[in-house]
């Protein structure tokens, strides 16, 4: 998760600071939405610090006792423009963080750490937020359950070499420059041929010049939806498509089944799940 937010905060010349003193650190969780309580943490820690601020970010441990196991603890900690007291009692309420000015001026943090509360409270955790005032800073600090260091479980099936994977011809939609241009890094790594696009009309000029085996696309994109440029690729090249959206309700899904995609990703990406949707999809290229 903070390697994706990398590439802006050298932009911004924030100082990224790590710390990673937990001794126990295993939690019981699911991958995926845990990542995505960290993205939305270290998102919103580079959003609202200003040009040149410092971002720490640290764990250690509550150590166990008669009524609790040992704790992690991961603080997010920024120098940014802090919270003022009476946003701090409902900072976690959906559509509700901060003020009208910091919504103006930074475009709200929407349901960003409502979802992040729900998800840690799902896995048994506590999220919580600190701040002095406006302009001293916030802190969020995140505490779950520790649970024994999982065993080995032999080795590991082997891994296709690089070069013995199919390799496919993808065209990867998506808006954001330096997720594009990581996405576009690992699928190449991954034996792929990749041209990529940055709308929706930038994928059906590319589509309509080269063929394509899969397209792997955003829904939220600046000029259309993800959802109606995969029913065109799908009517007018017959692609199978891959979708990266933000929302995993069943609905969200439906839609985009509806739409002619054969995988649904939630975002933040977990990349071997992309790895195995791509593989997945392979199996139906002809």
């Amino acid at each position: 998760a903070l390697a994706i937010f990398e590439n802006d905060a050298a932009d911004l010349r924030l100082r990224l600071v790590t710390h990673f003193r937990a001794r126990p650190h295993h939690v019981n969780a699911e991958d995926v939405r845990l990542q995505q309580v960290f993205w939305n943490l270290i998102r919103n820690a580079v959003k609202f610090t200003p040009r040149g601020g410092t971002i720490t970010i640290a764990t250690d441990n509550n150590r166990a006792s008669k009524e609790r196991p040992a704790e992690i603890v991961v603080t997010v900690t920024d120098t940014g423009i802090g919270i003022t007291p009476e946003a701090l009692d409902r900072i976690f309420n959906a559509f509700e963080q901060g003020s009208s000015l910091i919504n103006r001026r930074f475009g709200g943090l929407g349901l960003g750490l409502a979802i992040s509360k729900r998800l840690v409270d799902l896995h048994g955790g506590t999220i919580t937020a600190h701040s002095r005032g406006k302009n001293k800073g916030s802190r969020f600090i995140l505490t779950m359950p520790t649970i024994a260091a999982p065993r080995p479980a032999g080795r590991e099936p082997a891994r296709a070499a690089p070069g013995t994977r199919r390799s496919l011809r993808i065209l990867l939609v998506e808006d954001h420059d330096d997720t594009r241009r990581n996405m576009t890094r690992l699928l190449t790594a991954l034996n792929h041929a990749v041209v990529s696009a940055a709308d929706a009309a930038g994928a059906l000029l590319s589509a309509s010049r080269q063929p394509f085996d899969l397209v792997v696309s955003d829904i939220g994109l600046p000029d259309e939806s993800g959802l109606e440029l995969m029913r065109k690729l799908r009517s007018r090249h017959q692609l199978r498509g891959i979708c990266l959206s933000g929302y995993g309700m069943e609905e969200d899904i439906a839609r985009s089944r509806e739409a002619g995609f054969s995988e649904h990703l939630t975002k933040p990406i977990n990349f071997q799940r992309l790895e195995q949707a791509i593989e997945n999809a392979a199996a139906h290229c002809t």
